[in-house]
């Protein structure tokens, strides 16, 4: 069970390899290693920690586990709501409405189904969304490659994203604030 699990901590030693350590005392690299050493992560409850562990020895602090799409997506609207989509695009400069907007039904909280871990990860450079899945037999061959990139829908010249409705009131009041400077200075 997922509550039984040992203390698990994901590390970056001096050497510059990410490793798992597990209650203070066994450290790892290897991810077919970590489930002999560590076999609760074989459950469908221990989901969420197996992906951080495959995720954090296969691309270190490149992207980050999606733990909470309704989050994630209300992040990616909010980014995109705060981007000028008539701005050209610019070398250099990250946007996301020059990538797209990705299906956020499709984004599920890490699961583990018959050996099968799939779960969703965020690149940390550009913020869009990647599929990852693997068996538990191919786990030591999670790579690059194994992350796939979400289709995305081009943004329009004029969409505009309305996240208010999923925004607190101090994040709607900010919003606001920000239209009204937005508008004074025209």
């Amino acid at each position: 069970m997922a509550d039984a699990l040992p203390n698990i901590d994901f590390v970056r030693t001096a050497e510059a390899e990410y490793v798992v350590i597990i209650d203070d005392a066994q450290k790892t690299a290897d991810l077919t290693q970590l489930l002999t050493m560590v076999p609760g992560l074989a459950q469908p409850e221990a989901a969420t920690t197996l992906a951080k562990a495959v995720n954090h020895i296969s691309q270190g602090r490149g992207f980050s586990v999606i733990t909470d799409p309704s989050a994630f997506a209300q992040a990616y609207n909010a980014q995109l709501a705060g981007e000028d989509v008539n701005t050209p695009w610019q070398e250099g400069v990250i946007r996301l409405v020059d990538f797209g907007v990705p299906d956020f039904d499709e984004i599920q909280a890490p699961s583990l189904v018959n050996d099968q871990l799939v779960f969703f990860a965020r690149d940390g450079f550009t913020g869009l969304p990647y599929r990852v899945e693997t068996s538990l037999g191919a786990i030591a061959s999670v790579s690059e490659d194994s992350y796939k990139a979400l289709d995305l829908e081009p943004v329009e010249d004029d969409e505009e994203f309305d996240d208010e409705g999923e925004l607190s009131e101090e994040d709607r009041a900010f919003m606001e604030s920000l239209e009204t400077v937005t508008h004074s200075s025209d």
